[in-house]
């Protein structure tokens, strides 16, 4: 049996369907905060997406992997500290020069 595409980058967005939680303003940064539910199985993520205007190469995101009941519980300016929380999540984007990687610890979401 083979691991579901959701557990290994790069990830495509048609591959989930999404649930908006809103926008974390913390700092100023105005990060877009979702629940993504794995098509395939049925997996829950959680997903945080920042970018900054003024600085070339400041996108980055953030996918982390959680159990259903954390998706009802979830604040935009919750989301962050719940990915620190888990073992591992996935980063990538623009700021990392990265299309996706494991990684642990608290996300570089300020610029």
């Amino acid at each position: 049996m083979t691991e579901c595409s959701c557990l290994t980058p790069p990830f495509n967005y048609q591959d989930f369907d999404s649930k908006d939680i809103g926008v974390d303003e913390t700092n100023g940064r105005y990060g877009s905060v979702t629940i993504e539910t794995c098509k395939k199985c049925g997996a829950n993520w959680l997903r945080y997406l920042v970018e900054y205007e003024a600085f070339s190469k400041s996108g980055r995101w953030y996918r982390g992997l959680i159990w259903p009941e954390r998706a009802t519980v979830i604040k935009p300016e919750t989301a962050l500290a719940e990915l620190e929380s888990l073992d591992w999540y996935f980063a990538g984007g623009s700021y990392f020069d990265s299309t996706g990687f494991k990684t642990s610890g608290p996300p570089a979401a300020d610029p």
